[in-house]
């Protein structure tokens, strides 16, 4: 069960049971709909008819967004695998991890001869064999008829939201999220459930099922969908009219470049939708809809993100911001901008030796002065190069200790004796989860990635930092995925990087790391855990970079974490390079060491330049990668 209040979901969907209905006549309606993937992560694929129905031939391909499949499909989801798929006529499935499922029917039918459309039933019918679904279908109507079939029993509905998973024992759960549906355990009794009840479901023997009615909190984790509860949080982009289905605002939404493709065409279907599949007989490529890998504006393909890493060298890199700022509203605004004390503190960094900074930007300077505000983004690349040191730029960043939405002008001094007090997003909450506001955060990404794509200086694009944080969890998702959208766009000259930071396994970093060139991720634990955090990444067989990390206090130091990084060949950047506002050497209350609470949390020299610890400054100077065998 997703954090969005079904109150407000299901008022939506009002509007949307109806929407998702190709549209037309009696006489013009097609029998059969589609079921279009819209967002996903990890791996999944489809068994789909390669001829005609009958020839019984079938092949096994990959799904990817932007792809369509009619009846008689088989889908089956990785153990990382995770699918929000628009179905005609009517409903989303979403698809949890290690599922699989038949799709029976999407299709316009009729109970006896229809006299008009209203007597058309919209038919979405689903085999479940294993796993979890959800599925949402608006406000039930009479005419839709919703069924999914598993091992122990049908759940039908004629609307509304419910999630099917399997569970242990031979159990299968149901939970309606809203509105009533109807539960039949095999050959058993027709029994309802309404909103907000759950019940089990089992195969008790060859002649009859079980049923039993429990407490959806049971088992909350049957029931979360986060990656469809991110993406489809609002409808309104891509549904537009009463009747029909907007595929071009769709398509726009997901961010797909090219049509959608039919990955079952020259089965014998009739198609819905003639402006999808112009004809079903016609081999189309499997392509993904945004550019793929080694393609203008794509990812970056294997061999061209390793030669990239390897011409570097070993990434030596520090977050930085000047000791004079108290967060990077602070450090952009031209009135408290000082030059001066960057220079400074570069030149200490590279005598510490670094080879990098990476440095939060900050959408609500550029907002109030775009033109100065790129002006001192050059200036610094300027000084840092000066110094030897490459630029990491981070755009977007949620991250907020002041509880408060950046505003430009004076800024609070820090709280005495709390750590990092005053730091503020990038944008502020309301505009990541208003889209009426992206289109400014389109212009801020176009207008400062346009000004230094080509910019050696640039070591690689950061665009959001710890997404999600700030209490905002998936609601980031969206933009997160529509600002790799536009930075695609750009074509920069450097590779795109979002970290992951927290639970690996989400949709959350798992969209993140699917769409980076390079594998980016922040750790402040134990060397240890480092470790295996790089061993579960490099499945990806791409560059590593940890982007943030030391918490000395935690064994997260220095001593500990480089030797784990140069086995690995892992870039990094730790945190704070000059004591000063921000108070990084103070110690969080909620990771403070009762044993030890004076020792330094964070940044590696005093406000004079002088090393916190000069075996650290040792370290750093004189770390290399293992040699590869």
């Amino acid at each position: 069960m997703g954090k969005t209040n079904i109150v407000f979901r299901i008022a939506r969907w009002a509007a949307v049971g109806t929407a998702l209905v190709w549209g037309g006549s009696a006489q013009a309606a097609k029998p059969t709909g589609e079921a279009v993937v819209a967002a996903m992560t990890g791996q999944a694929q489809v068994r789909v008819f390669s001829g005609p129905v009958h020839e019984g031939k079938t092949e096994l391909k990959d799904l990817f967004e932007g792809a369509s499949v009619g009846e008689n499909v088989r889908v089956t989801t990785g153990k990382d695998g995770r699918l929000c798929m628009v179905c005609s006529p009517g409903a989303i499935l979403c698809v949890a991890p290690n599922t699989e499922f038949e799709i029976r029917q999407l299709r316009h039918t009729a109970d006896g001869l229809p006299k008009s459309g209203e007597d058309l039933i919209r038919r979405i019918h689903v085999n479940l064999l294993r796993g979890r679904i959800l599925v949402q279908a608006g406000v039930p109507i009479p005419t839709l008829d919703v069924q999914v079939e598993t091992p122990a029993g049908t759940v039908a509905a004629q609307g509304g939201s419910f999630v099917v998973a399997q569970g242990g024992q031979g159990r299968w759960h149901v939970l309606s999220e809203a509105y009533e549906l109807a539960v039949t355990p095999r050959n058993g009794t027709r029994m309802e459930l309404k909103a907000g009840e759950a019940a089990w479901m089992a195969a008790a023997g060859e002649d009859r099922g079980q049923f039993q009615r429990e407490d959806a909190v049971q088992n909350p984790k049957l029931y979360q969908f986060e990656l469809c509860n991110a993406f489809f949080a609002d409808l309104e982009p891509f549904i537009h009219h009463e009747r029909p289905f907007d595929r071009e605002g769709l398509g726009q939404y997901i961010g797909a470049t090219e049509s959608f493709y039919s990955l079952d065409s020259g089965a014998l279907v009739t198609d819905a939708s003639p402006t999808i599949r112009p004809s079903v007989a016609a081999v189309r490529p499997v392509v993904l809809p945004r550019p793929g890998e080694g393609a203008p504006g794509g990812r970056w393909d294997e061999i061209r993100i390793w030669r990239w890493y390897e011409d570097l060298g070993a990434v030596k890199g520090v977050n930085y911001i000047p000791r004079t700022a108290v967060n990077s509203v602070e450090m952009w605004m031209e009135d408290t901008f000082d030059p001066e004390t960057i220079d400074e503190e570069l030149g200490w960094a590279q005598e510490a030796g670094y080879t990098s900074i990476r440095v939060q930007l900050q959408f609500a300077v550029w907002q109030a002065d775009p033109d100065g505000f790129r002006d001192r983004v050059d200036k610094l690349l300027e000084m840092a190069a000066k110094h030897g040191l490459r630029v990491v730029p981070v755009l977007f960043d949620d991250l907020n200790r002041a509880g408060e939405p950046p505003r430009v002008g004076p800024q609070p001094e820090p709280v005495p004796d709390e750590h990092n007090s005053r730091w503020v997003p990038s944008p502020g909450a309301d505009a990541v989860k208003d889209r009426n506001q992206w289109p400014a955060l389109e212009k801020y990404v176009q207008d400062v990635m346009g000004r230094f794509k080509r910019d050696k200086r640039v070591l690689y694009w950061d665009l959001y930092n710890t997404a999600g944080n700030g209490g905002l969890g998936e609601e980031s998702l969206p933009l997160l995925d529509q600002t790799f959208n536009w930075a695609r766009a750009i074509e920069a000259a450097q590779p795109l990087a979002v970290p992951a930071w927290r639970e690996f396994g989400s949709a959350m970093a798992a969209r993140k790391l699917e769409r980076s060139d390079l594998i980016t991720f922040q750790s402040f634990d134990s060397a240890e855990s480092i470790e295996a955090r790089i061993q579960l990444l490099q499945r990806y067989n791409r560059p590593i970079i940890c982007s943030d990390w030391l918490m000395r206090q935690v064994g997260n130091d220095f001593k500990q974490v480089l030797p784990v990084f140069a086995i690995y060949r892992v870039g990094w950047f730790n945190q704070g390079l000059v004591s000063g506002k921000t108070h990084r050497p103070i110690q969080e209350a909620r990771y403070r060491a009762e044993k030890d609470p004076d020792v330094w949390q964070q940044d590696v020299l005093n406000n004079d330049g002088t090393p916190y610890d000069p075996e650290e400054v040792e370290l750093i100077q004189g770390f290399r990668f293992l040699e590869a065998p």
